[in-house]
C-alpha cells in the first residue's frame, strides 16, 4: 500500500536578517507556519465574441504567518527583529530579511526573500500561555 509521510519535526525553518541575527524556529516549538502567495499565476480575459485570452501573469510576492508560542525564543526574537525595525535609520536594509523552510519527507524548500515583519502581533494575557501569530511581508516566495 503506497502512503505519504509528513513529520513538523523534518521542518528545518531558519529565519534571518543581517542586522538581528538568525533564529532556528525548528528549535523554538513554533506551533504553525502558512505561506501565502498574494498573486495568481493565470487569468482569463473574455473577449466580446467569446474568445478566451489566458494571461500568465508573474507575481512572487505574499505573506507568512508564525504562530510561535509567547515568551518562547521565537518570540523574543520576532519582537527585537520589531524594534529594529521601528528604529531603522536606514530603510535599505529593512528588507534584507530571509526566510527558508526545508521540508525533509517532502524533499523540497520554500524559500522567501525581501522579508518584513508587516505588524506586531496582538498580545494575549490570559490564565495559560498561548501562540502568537506574527505576520511577514516578502517579496519573493520560491518552492525549490
Amino acid at each position: 500500500m503506497a502512503y505519504n509521510v509528513y513529520s513538523l519535526p523534518d521542518c528545518r525553518t531558519v529565519l534571518y536578517h543581517p542586522d538581528v541575527g538568525t533564529a532556528n524556529l525548528h528549535q523554538c516549538g513554533h506551533g504553525k507556519i502558512t505561506v501565502s502567495s498574494a498573486g495568481d499565476l493565470t487569468s482569463h480575459t473574455a473577449t466580446a465574441d467569446g474568445y478566451v485570452v489566458v494571461n500568465k501573469l508573474k507575481s512572487t510576492n505574499g505573506t507568512i504567518q508564525i504562530e510561535i508560542p509567547q515568551n518562547s525564543l521565537g518570540d523574543w526574537f520576532l519582537r527585537q527583529w520589531a524594534k529594529w525595525q521601528k528604529n531603522s535609520q536606514d530603510p535599505s536594509r529593512v528588507a534584507l530579511g530571509t526566510l527558508t523552510i526545508h521540508d525533509a519527507s517532502g524533499n523540497f524548500s520554500v524559500v522567501c526573500t525581501g522579508v518584513t515583519l508587516q505588524k506586531v502581533p496582538d498580545r494575549v494575557f490570559d490564565r495559560t500561555a498561548t501562540n502568537l501569530v506574527y505576520t511577514l511581508l516578502a517579496t519573493t516566495i520560491t518552492e525549490q
